[in-house]
């Protein structure tokens, strides 16, 4: 034990360790403390041959750190195996006999469990990662039930680094149940022992606060507004339905706003107007605006804004309830009228800040635009190009440990054989990550040529923004005039004149005004006005757009010419000759000195594994996240001669630093819930007991009135369903074994479900239903049940908890359509009148039909569901050539293909069988593709 134990550095990671392997139980850790490590050391201990242990839910990449960990430590041969769809049956029986670490897809797992592949004796144990991905429908509680039926002598271990998931009524109770454990150990960052391991040597944080630019802080509050209005908006549509504490302006920062709100209203969605559905959508898009805002330059976020705005005008055939509201208030107005003035200028305009050229280097007439063709801008176009304010913060941190470093090279060094001075900077993704690299390789550029730092970068972004809103012009217009010509000639005076009469129509349109033949009454002119003047700006952008277009068109062969030569010149000064020059190429490439590498990477879940591969010396936090704050926290701890500089960006008064704090909070309130539930919780005595059906269910199944009173138990009767493997991607095999059917998998070549020789059952969810009826999937399963099995079914399944209706009362059309998905059921039915039709309302549903169904009717043969609809290849009759020529035709497939061999003596008697003969033979419609395709004149 104390071998494995050192891989562990830190004291309290040790004593987890201890307590997890001293008994089965659930670890709730806070984020960033070590989790994988933990995990990757109890794998340590399992390692070896004579013991099986299974590691589930776990994502691809996390398996690629967890061996790479693993290796680490000394866990090389074999170490981490890796079972997905990739590897055969054979193959995964004979891993299994090995032993060692497996990490398992769920859905491989249960059926090689279920069809005994895997012996569950021979499983020491099973560790589950992210449990709080678990719940009743989930595989992973399926497995883990399965499991403890057959083994009682194996363990199982659940770890979670997320505490707020836990948190609701009794939530973590019911986990557990499901884990099929009975002990929780909660380890939260203010744990007494986990605060001493790492407040005891402190890192050298430089808590920098940037405040906002004025325009951006304008557009924070303008999108704070909006979000407000929406809240309230919500707040007083559906009191009877949404939990009014929960929404606040606060929680709508957050992604789990949406997951709470949609939770509430799944039940009644098809109630829900279509004024709450645009109200949940707009809140989702401010709350991605806010993030946008501190994150994006300002030419992106105002590009962004514009394809929003785009979406919502009257040309993309929206009615005026289907547009967002919030853009027709007076703060959406100033969200898109003040990202524009971030970017550029028309010279026309009155608001550009004239200064005073004193120090005669020309900014004054840079700011007014003199040379707009110099710079590739469209005429009247006055660049302005807000950097973000984080930006020039970084360059001056960066500066400062520069001329840091500079002044400690020529100190002795010292004995810190570790230290290095890599700079390391963190940001939150890749985009921003090449965004900063850019504009730190650049920004010595912009002051040289008078740009500022973010100069280059933000002038190609505008370069670019002028080119993608002059090819987008182009996308609108072509498409405008191709359902022009779809309706009518273009050469007709009847057409030009309605064109003329459409354009007016349409400008008077855009100005606000009512159609001239139609009148109606409007109460107030808010609503109005702000329609109005959203119109007013969409047309200004349409005719930017245009001229824009113009320009972009008018010099494209220029552009095109300089961007060549200068890609030529670049070849010509790098590839002069094509001789191989060592000296040259180790010249340009080669291994970086550790005093002048400035690293930029994304947060991601290795960092911990990359702090200790660097050993940076200034550590630059450029996303505040509270993960990596306490990867820093335990690497400062583990090297305490390692003198780590941190640098601590954050935008001050903004809804960034209100998010870190918020995630800082909701996780300590988690954990005193949690803490509190855990001291109230009801734990089962004894082993946890297997949850397969209902008491009151089971006293029913084994009790029969006609019998002596009642007095007499009936042996319940073992019913047997055959499951094709790719349904248990759904939760209904888990729940039908829960309620003590047998479940037997296997691949099926004709339906989902064999409930009995005779009823052969497709499931489809609504996605799935619409998804079969465009490929025409569906039509080719109904038609292979009719023929193979007397009771065919089509079981319509919905989600549970989610409204229990095909179309909702808003989407009803007063006409009926073929393109309808209630038209084309009605057409199934007629094609395949033995096929029946099953609406269950969620899996719970469907599993109280299929027992009805299986009510005293024959269990299923094994062998005998497999072999139906599996071809026979081996025809010594036939020629093959011949064969081959069938199959390609037309309304041949599969399943017809015999059959049409055995009626016709070959192709030629085939091709003079008339629409008639060809229908009664393979099939109304495939009689008809295959005639069609057969009489189809070669010539036209």
């Amino acid at each position: 034990m104390t071998s494995v134990t050192t891989n562990l550095p830190l004291q309290y990671q040790r004593e987890i360790l201890d307590e997890i392997l001293a008994e089965d139980g659930f670890l709730i850790l806070s984020r960033g403390l070590g989790l994988r490590s933990i995990i990757c050391a109890l794998l340590k201990i399992y390692s070896h041959t004579n013991h099986l242990v299974i590691l589930l839910n776990t994502p691809a990449n996390e398996e690629i750190i967890i061996k790479e960990e693993l290796a680490e430590m000394g866990v090389r041969k074999p170490g981490l195996r890796v079972v997905n769809n990739e590897m055969g049956a054979k193959e995964r029986s004979e891993l299994y006999l090995s032993g060692g670490i497996l990490s398992i897809t769920s859905r491989i797992l249960i059926v090689d469990l279920l069809t005994k592949r895997i012996p569950s004796y021979l499983i020491t144990g099973i560790l589950v990662n992210h449990a709080e991905k678990v719940n009743e429908t989930s595989i992973e509680a399926f497995i883990l039930r399965v499991y403890k039926e057959e083994n009682q002598e194996g363990f199982i271990k659940a770890f979670s680094d997320s505490p707020e998931s836990f948190t609701g009524f009794s939530p973590l109770q019911t986990t557990v149940q499901y884990l099929q454990l009975r002990k929780v150990f909660l380890w939260p960052r203010f744990h007494m022992t986990i605060r001493e391991c790492l407040e005891e040597r402190k890192v050298e944080v430089i808590e920098l606060y940037q405040p906002l630019s004025n325009s951006m802080n304008d557009i924070q509050s303008a999108i704070l507004e909006c979000i407000e209005a929406c809240v309230a908006e919500l707040r007083k549509t559906n009191i009877a339905w949404l939990d009014i504490e929960d929404l606040t302006v606060e929680q709508a920062f957050f992604r789990s706003f949406d997951h709470i709100i949609r939770q509430q209203l799944d039940p009644v969605w098809h109630r829900v107007g279509q004024k709450t559905k645009l109200l949940i959508g707009d809140l989702t898009m401010l709350r991605k605006l806010l993030t946008y805002l501190v994150s994006y330059d300002c030419v992106t976020f105002h590009s962004f804004l514009e394809t929003i705005l785009a979406s919502q005008t009257p040309s993309s055939k929206l009615s005026q309830q289907q547009q967002s509201p919030w853009i027709f208030m007076d703060a959406g107005n100033t969200i898109f009228s003040v990202a524009k003035s971030r970017v550029y200028l028309r010279e026309t305009q009155k608001n550009i800040v004239e200064c005073d050229d004193d120090d005669g280097n020309g900014d004054n007439d840079k700011r007014k635009g003199k040379k707009p063709d110099k710079l590739g801008y469209p005429p009247g176009i006055v660049p302005v190009l807000e950097e973000l304010p984080k930006w020039g913060l970084l360059a001056e941190i960066v500066n400062e440990i520069e001329l840091e470093i500079e002044s400690l090279s020529g100190l002795p060094p010292s004995d810190e054989e570790e230290s290095n001075n890599i700079i390391l900077i963190m940001a939150e993704n890749e985009r921003e990550c090449s965004q900063l690299r850019e504009y730190l390789s650049t920004m010595h550029k912009g002051l040289e040529e008078g740009q500022g730092r973010g100069g280059p970068l933000l002038r190609r972004l505008l370069q670019n923004y002028f080119k993608w809103k002059g090819d987008i012009t182009k996308v609108s217009e072509n498409l405008f005039n191709s359902s022009k010509n779809s309706v009518q000639s273009e050469d007709s005076p009847e057409s030009s004149n309605k064109k003329a009469t459409s354009s007016e129509s349409k400008k008077q349109y855009q100005r606000g005004q009512q159609p001239p033949n139609k009148r109606r009454r409007v109460r107030g002119g808010s609503v109005a006005a702000a329609a109005s003047s959203t119109r007013t700006t969409v047309s200004i952008i349409e005719e930017e757009a245009k001229e824009i277009a113009n320009f972009i068109n008018s010099n494209i062969t220029s552009f095109a010419t300089s961007s060549v030569q200068k890609e030529a010149s670049k070849t010509n000064e790098i590839y002069d000759d094509d001789e191989f020059d060592a000296k040259a190429f180790s010249t340009y490439f080669g291994l970086l000195p550790l005093q002048s590498l400035v690293i930029i990477r994304p947060i991601s879940g290795d960092d911990d594994r990359m702090l200790e591969a660097l050993k940076p010396k200034y550590i630059i936090i450029y996303h505040p996240d509270q993960r990596f704050v306490r990867r820093v926290e335990m690497f400062r701890a583990i090297h305490p001669g390692i003198s780590c500089k941190v640098y601590f960006m954050i935008y001050e008064n903004s809804v960034e630093e209100q998010r870190y704090l918020s995630v800082i909070r909701k996780e300590k309130e988690a954990f005193e819930k949690l803490i509190y539930e855990k001291s109230v919780m009801a734990i089962p005595l004894g082993k946890p007991k297997i949850i397969s059906r209902n008491p009151a269910d089971m006293f029913l199944r084994t009790t029969n009135t006609r019998i002596a009173g009642g007095r007499e138990i009936v042996q319940p009767i073992a019913h047997k369903i055959i499951v094709d493997i790719r349904e248990f991607r759904s939760s209904l095999p888990s729940l039908l074994h829960a309620h003590g059917i047998e479940i037997l998998p296997c691949t099926l070549k004709v339906g989902d479900y064999i409930l009995s020789p005779d009823i052969c059952v497709e499931r489809k969810s609504i996605s799935d239903l619409i998804g079969s009826f465009i490929s025409g999937r569906l039509y080719t399963q109904c038609e292979t049940m009719s023929i193979y099995y007397k009771q065919p079914v089509l079981l319509i399944e919905f989600e549970q908890n989610q409204t229990f209706t095909l179309q909702a009362i808003n989407d009803l059309k007063s006409d009926i359509n073929i393109n309808d998905i209630s038209s084309k059921l009605v057409l199934l039915t007629l094609t395949f009148p033995r096929v029946k039709i099953i609406w269950s309302s969620s899996p719970h549903a469907t599993v109280q039909i299929f027992e009805d169904l299986k009510e005293s009717r024959d269990e299923p043969e094994l062998e005998t569901a497999q072999s139906i609809g599996i071809e026979n290849e081996d025809f010594p009759d036939y020629n093959l050539s011949p064969q081959d020529i069938l199959r390609a035709l037309p309304g041949i497939t599969a399943k017809n293909y015999k059959h049409v061999m055995s009626k016709v003596e070959n192709l030629r008697e085939l091709t003079e069988l008339s629409l008639r003969e060809l229908q009664i033979l393979i099939g109304v419609e495939n009689g008809k593709k295959l005639y069609e395709f057969l009489e189809r004149n070669v010539k036209k």
